[in-house]
């Protein structure tokens, strides 16, 4: 009996046997979650109760290797498979294969983790033997406080919004930062207002801070949408390189950000004077 009506997640049809459904797999992981990857394998037939035997590999190559290096455990003892002997109950065609991980403060949120899992005996004629599985933290963002936010060349006098930050992580979301004032400073009533950001994400290591370029909702005579751009990443023409040192944490809930506003769709060419600030001050 086939066991390809059984689960969604059953891929291939077969004689008996095990297999994973897919080569790879792609998963996220937090803090907040129970600690525990599950990875379905499969059988091709009905039967009796048996057990599949799995093996565990850790990629510890550098993020930017070409190729992987495996060995049989995580050094740093955040990843391990909860048991080698994966049980399929008795009619059942599929089962679980657990990857268990902890300690996730430990994981950044800038790098990938690879795990293989081979079947070591019993493969189906699939021939889906082994499954690489790629693991990246998983950011959750909890309300920071509120917050004023300025944009110097957008605007002429700050907006109040929603701060957020990650959990574990100097990763900041201002929510929703430019609509109100686009609004409020007749941009829209203008023509001149196109597709806001739900949000200005920024990052700190220690009090210097990073983005990646974001749209700012504002439409240059009604066309050219004007995004911000960190100052090193603004790379056609002019060097503004030196405005990086400006972007600063201040303080717990002083936020300054310095960037180029870029017209992409008008040949990459920036506004103004170039470079303008952000402030973000969080409220008491």
């Amino acid at each position: 009996m086939s066991c390809s009506g059984e689960s969604e997640g059953a891929l291939y049809n077969g004689e008996s046997g095990f297999a994973f459904a897919s080569n790879v797999l792609y998963a996220e992981v937090s803090s907040e979650e129970k600690g525990t990857l599950e990875i379905p394998i499969y059988r091709g037939a009905k039967g009796p109760a048996e057990q599949a035997i799995v093996s565990f590999k850790y990629d510890t190559a550098p993020q930017d290797a070409s190729s992987p290096v495996w060995e049989d455990a995580d050094p740093d003892g955040v990843f391990s498979l909860l048991s080698a002997k994966v049980t399929f109950s008795e009619n059942s065609c599929s089962a679980l294969v657990r990857l268990r991980f902890r300690d996730t403060g430990r994981l950044k949120t800038s790098e990938k983790y690879r795990m293989k899992l081979d079947i070591l005996d019993g493969v189906s004629p699939s021939g889906r033997s082994s499954i690489t599985i790629t693991v990246t933290k998983k950011l959750v963002f909890k309300k920071y406080g509120d917050c004023t936010y300025f944009d110097e060349c957008i605007f002429e006098k700050a907006y109040k919004t929603e701060i957020y930050k990650a959990d574990g992580e100097e990763i900041y979301r201002v929510m929703d930062p430019y609509r109100e004032g686009l609004i409020a400073e007749e941009y829209a009533a203008n023509g001149w207002m196109g597709g806001t950001p739900d949000y200005v994400e920024f990052q700190c290591e220690g009090d210097r801070i990073t983005f990646k370029e974001f749209p700012t909702g504002m439409l240059l005579n009604g066309t050219h949408m004007a995004y911000a751009y960190f100052p090193s990443d603004y790379k056609w023409g002019r060097d503004f390189s030196k405005y990086d040192a400006q972007n600063l944490k201040l303080d717990d809930k002083h936020f300054q950000l310095y960037a180029v506003y870029c017209l992409p769709s008008f040949q990459y060419g920036y506004m103004n004077d170039g470079i303008y600030k952000i402030d973000i001050n969080v409220l008491d």
